[in-house]
């Protein structure tokens, strides 16, 4: 007699290999395949911001940013991703029982309701991870500074909140989003919710990954289209949107699943007041021991109108992936099943003093289009 959690954990495994062929079939070039090692790419009209780290010290760094913390705990490191055409990326750092991470932020100009953003990272093998990513998202008013909301649901008209991270111990990525029609945990409580669930999606640390979200607005507000999507290395992992993919909801988390419903899409906001407005490269951390260091590299962040897509190398390069590939496996959606987040995980939380750094933005790495936010860095 086959055991009912075996029959689960076929029907997951089918999802899983539907939405491996699906997301290599939509494999695309997008804006940095015509910039070779990213040379260039801020001139683009469809590029909203860049940041190449090609600075001579942090605090040139920050200056093209709104907001940041620990600068302490950052430096420019010579390791950059294979394909880069620059010598610089940023180490963020950690010590247990000291300091929790660092973050860099930065408020966009008004008026975009569909973003893409693409970034280069690499999580080192020794620590652990809470919030570790790149995050977009849109808040009513527009702050200088990340807000909190931890454990709360967004009312339509105040904010947005989408992080590419890890969602569990074991490194398995996802899309931790907050917005007005998220579901709730088991406990009652509002955490992020997450849609991928593939427990074969792992970050493989000590190298480095290019990750892509995509977030389109609803339009109109009332109804229910908007979108998110991911990509690995230029392979898209998912892309939902109103009818696609398939699954169920099973509390916060969504599992794909070819027997299930189609999606219904995304209502993010209810009002025209929001919009996407705002980046985040954020580390944070509380489960290392003390003393412990953790590292966290950033590199070759852009932010477009348009798919980017991964660094453009020459054809006689081959660059290896990040990622484990989605494959089958026996009783994934019973280990799924408990990847769900501490009820009392903190989330999301606002630890920087609310103060714009201050200077003068230097020249080389951040680079904002001219549409972009002025007398912000």
């Amino acid at each position: 007699m086959i055991r009912r959690s075996t029959l689960r954990g076929v029907r997951y495994a089918v999802a899983l290999a539907f939405l491996s062929w699906s997301s290599a079939s939509t494999a695309q070039d997008g804006i940095a395949a015509r910039y070779p090692r990213d040379a260039g790419i801020e001139r683009d009209p469809d590029v909203i911001m860049t940041e190449m780290f090609e600075r001579n010290s942090v605090s040139e760094v920050v200056r093209g940013w709104t907001n940041s913390q620990n600068t302490a705990g950052m430096s420019l490191s010579p390791d950059v991703p294979a394909a880069s055409g620059g010598t610089r990326s940023l180490l963020m750092t950690s010590v247990g029982r000291t300091s929790t991470g660092g973050q860099l932020y930065k408020k966009l100009a008004p008026g975009h309701y569909q973003i893409f953003l693409r970034y280069y990272i690499k999580y080192a093998s020794v620590g652990t991870y809470h919030h570790t990513g790149g995050w977009l998202g849109g808040y009513n008013p527009p702050t200088d500074w990340p807000q909190g909301g931890a454990g709360e649901k967004p009312t339509g008209s105040d904010r947005i909140q989408i992080g590419g991270e890890p969602a569990n111990a074991a490194l398995r990525f996802d899309l931790y989003t907050y917005w007005m029609n998220m579901r709730a945990s088991p406990t009652g409580e509002y955490w992020g919710n997450t849609f991928i669930q593939n427990p074969s999606l792992v970050v493989r640390t000590d190298r480095w990954m290019c990750v892509e979200v995509m977030v389109k607005m609803n339009d109109p507000v009332s109804a229910s289209n908007g979108e998110m999507a991911l990509w690995i290395d230029g392979v898209q992992v998912i892309h939902l949107r109103p009818g696609v993919p398939l699954g169920r909801w099973s509390s916060n988390m969504f599992f794909p699943d070819p027997r299930g419903a189609p999606f219904e899409g995304f209502r993010w906001r209810s009002a025209d007041s929001i919009d996407l407005n705002w980046i985040w490269l954020l580390y944070y951390t509380t489960g290392n021991t003390q003393g412990l260091v953790g590292k966290v590299w950033f590199d070759h962040v852009v932010v477009a109108t348009k798919y980017i897509g991964p660094i453009s190398a020459s054809a006689a390069e081959t660059i290896a992936p990040s990622l484990l590939s989605i494959s089958s496996c026996a009783n994934a959606e019973d280990r799924a099943d408990h990847e769900r987040r501490p009820a009392h995980r903190p989330g999301v939380r606002d630890r920087s003093r609310r103060r714009r750094p201050r200077g003068r933005r230097a020249a080389g790495g951040a680079v904002e289009s001219q549409d972009s936010v002025r007398g912000n860095a």
